[in-house]
């Protein structure tokens, strides 16, 4: 115990704090990062940065074992040269950079170099020096040092330009806290190399932890404070706390050798002065302290004492909010700020000068769910906005205002504020932010019982007259109820006699199309289908067929008829005679002319009605797909040798031909042909599919259900499908369809 503890020494606190705050970044952004990519590259970055950390503390550590720290020095540095590596790695992460060529020139110039470091070539020797040792560098480590140097002067130069492109307030602030952060670890390395060449200087790189947490602040938080008044008082203020860390080492260091060999009733009332030194600063100075260095902070909150006491004394709503007003433009610097109250009668907000803007429920709804201060700047960065985002904007520009701070009462939306950009044009900063919020959260009983007060006053004085012109409404309205409810009960009996009529047709309309279909799909040995049939209401609008001859399967189709209900069911009744009628007849003739014939004389059958429908047509025969398309969503392939997943479609541009059922739309179908081998998966959809919604209003789209394609187990068809579905109904959560929804996945044996 004696001999470890003659070990420490004050040159190993910035190691030790590096390698802490490394690790501890980097679990931070592992636990609550969610594994996402971006955040464990940020982690590997937050480990490399304070990988020689350890190499320093076991210099003190293993004083005087030469051969075991030399060891512990050229393995550390095996995986340290690939700091410039991980850095790129994460730097074309962050700003999606294709850079593919660099990351792996970079990856083979850190691995060859990483080659060399259990050799002399790397690391020859150490210095000895009164604060521990240092590494004698050999050609491999100065080819490293020059590595190391082009990757900062890349960097920098890529950051310059991409701050001269950059317009938004929010990401230039994160470039500069980036900037700054690699340009203190290039100068806090570079000021390693003066003990590398035998010149007895502490090395700075052991303070690696500075911009590890200048780096953190500026990735983690997307509002921002001004840089160098974050390094200011952050550096003083640490330095001062300090004080009383730096004595209690040293004390610790220097007297416990003889304190230890001392009797126990002296150590005693040694460590019970110790103890009440230590008591009377954190009770008496620390205070001070944070009082000196946090001044804005005791200002902020003796401003919102004031105001709280002021309040009580504001009766009508026009000297609260003018008190309100003034109390924020001289507290926070601000040319103006402005407070909109909910009118009752129309769907605006007014302030005080009668200006109105109009407002719609999502804007009400979201504020409700979000009653935090609301920057412009943010919504046009942060992805937590993207719901809402063009309305939130467009209420900033109407507005012109930077911040919007949503005033509740009761779970109502009563006012909102509205606030510039600072004079001195910085952002506000977090105490600010709460100082606003508690602003409000005071002021939003005050407001609401002021808006009572007037409404009441108001009522009070119009109260007579108020009630004549109730009351002689009343009596009119007493009268046309009693005729109105006459009425209503005679319509009641005709719509229950309608309903129960309506129900039977819809009954009978659905068994009459049910029995058309086919509930299961063929069975033949050439081909495994899967199929799900949804109608949203009893009867569909979806049509498919597959047709068959002599236990082959020659063909299918898949429509979709516009609207829904009887009409469109009667509608896939014809369409479903008279193509597989001429699909059989017309067995020698293209499948184009098929489907221009075909929709001729579903037009003349149809020509007073309004429905038109889209639709696929295939014709299989071996490996060879013949393939019509009349306006109707694209066929998935799936290859069984690549797995890929492709749009069945030309290359050269899009085949596909108009709606069918019009005459005015009816032109001449293109013929599509592709291979179909043993193996290969077809996915076939009505659009309901893509276009099905969750309770968000975000549609399950071709992305979600290409990859739910990809991720579907090689098992049989009606397996793929159903992975599909269960997908699609995780995704919409119950969501009651638009529209009816048919798919087909066909797969060749």
């Amino acid at each position: 115990m004696e001999s470890f503890i003659n070990k420490l020494n004050i040159y190993m606190i910035p190691p030790v704090l590096s390698l802490l705050v490394g690790l501890f970044l980097a679990t931070l952004f592992l636990v609550k990062g969610n594994l996402k990519k971006s955040n464990v590259l940020f982690a590997l970055v937050c480990i490399w940065w304070s990988l020689l950390a350890p190499i320093f503390i076991s210099h003190h550590l293993l004083r005087g074992d030469i051969e075991l720290i030399m060891k512990i020095e050229r393995s550390f540095h095996f995986f340290y040269v690939y700091l410039p590596y991980i850095n790129i790695l994460h730097f074309h992460k962050f700003y999606d950079i294709k850079r593919r060529w660099m990351l792996i020139a970079s990856f083979i110039l850190s691995t060859l170099i990483a080659l060399t470091t259990p050799t002399d070539y790397y690391i020859s020797g150490l210095y000895t020096y009164g604060w521990g040792y240092m590494a004698k560098g050999g050609p491999a480590f100065q080819l490293f040092g020059l590595y190391c140097f082009a990757v900062v002067i890349y960097f920098i130069v890529i950051f310059f330009r991409m701050l001269k492109r950059e317009t938004n307030y929010i990401r230039r602030l994160r470039l500069k806290y980036i900037v700054i952060s690699f340009n203190a670890v290039a100068i806090l390395t570079m000021a390693n190399i003066p003990s590398m060449n035998g010149v007895d200087f502490y090395p700075l790189g052991n303070f690696m932890f500075i911009p590890l947490l200048v780096l953190s602040y500026g990735i983690i938080r997307y509002r921002f404070m001004d840089i160098q008044t974050i390094i200011h008082i952050t550096f003083i203020w640490a330095v001062v706390s300090s004080l009383i860390i730096i004595p209690n080492i040293v004390i610790f260091v220097v007297l416990s050798p003889y304190v230890l060999g001392l009797p126990p009733f002296i150590q005693f009332p040694l460590l019970a002065i110790w103890f009440i030194a230590n008591y009377f600063y954190f009770i008496m100075v620390q205070p001070r302290i944070d009082q000196f260095f946090n001044k804005r902070k005791y200002n902020l909150r003796n401003a919102a004492a004031q105001f709280i006491e002021n309040i009580s004394l504001l009766r009508t709503l026009d000297a609260l909010i003018k008190e309100s007003i003034e109390l924020l433009k001289k507290t926070l610097m601000l040319r103006w700020a402005d407070i909109y109250i909910k009118g009752r009668d129309l769907k605006e907000f007014v302030n005080r000068d009668g200006f109105r803007i109009k407002y719609d429920e999502d804007i009400e709804d979201w504020f409700l769910g979000a009653t935090h201060l609301t920057e412009k700047s943010m919504v046009e960065t942060d992805p937590y906005y993207s719901v809402g985002k063009e309305t939130l904007l467009k209420l900033f520009d109407d507005l012109t205002c930077s911040y919007i701070m949503p005033i509740t009462h009761n779970n109502e939306l009563i006012a909102f504020l509205a606030m510039p950009e600072k004079q001195n044009l910085k952002v506000l900063s977090n105490m600010e932010m709460k100082f606003i919020s508690n602003i409000i959260s005071t002021m939003s009983i005050s407001l609401a019982n002021s808006m009572m007060y007037q409404e009441l006053s108001t009522l009070k004085d119009n109260l007579e007259g108020m009630v004549e012109d109730r009351t002689a409404e009343l009596h009119a309205t007493m009268e046309e109820l009693e005729s109105i409810n006459d009425t209503l009960t005679r319509t009641n009996r005709e719509l229950e006699t309608a309903q129960r009529t309506a129900k039977r047709d819809m009954e009978m309309a659905r068994y009459v199309q049910s029995s058309l279909f086919q509930i299961e799909p063929p069975n033949t040995p050439e081909y495994d289908i899967g199929l799900m049939f949804m109608p949203m209401s009893g009867v569909s609008g979806d049509l498919y067929d597959f047709y068959e001859k002599d236990g082959s399967l020659k063909g299918l189709a898949l429509f979709d008829v516009s609207g829904h209900g009887i009409a469109s069911g009667l509608i896939t009744m014809i369409a479903k005679t008279i193509f597989r009628r001429h699909f059989f007849n017309m067995e020698e003739e293209k499948l184009n002319h098929v489907i221009e014939r075909a929709n001729l004389d579903f037009i003349k059958e149809t020509e007073n009605v309004d429905n038109y429908l889209t639709g696929i047509l295939l014709r299989f025969a071996g490996e060879s797909v013949e393939y019509v398309n009349g306006g109707h969503p694209d066929i998935f392939y799936k290859s069984a040798e690549t797995q890929r997943i492709i749009k069945v479609n030309k290359q050269t541009h899009d085949f596909k031909g108009m709606f069918l059922g019009s005459i005015e739309m009816h032109k001449p179908f293109e013929i599509m042909k592709f291979k179909f081998k043993k193996g290969d998966t077809l996915l076939l959809y009505t659009d309901c599919l893509v276009e099905g919604k969750n309770p968000d209003k975000l549609e399950y789209g071709e992305s979600r259900l290409t990859e739910s394609f990809s991720r579907a187990p090689v098992k049989t068809s009606q397996q793929v499908l159903e992975f599909i579905m269960n997908d699609f109904r995780n995704f919409t959560k119950g969501s009651a369809l638009d529209d009816d929804l048919t798919a087909v996945v066909i797969k060749r044996n």
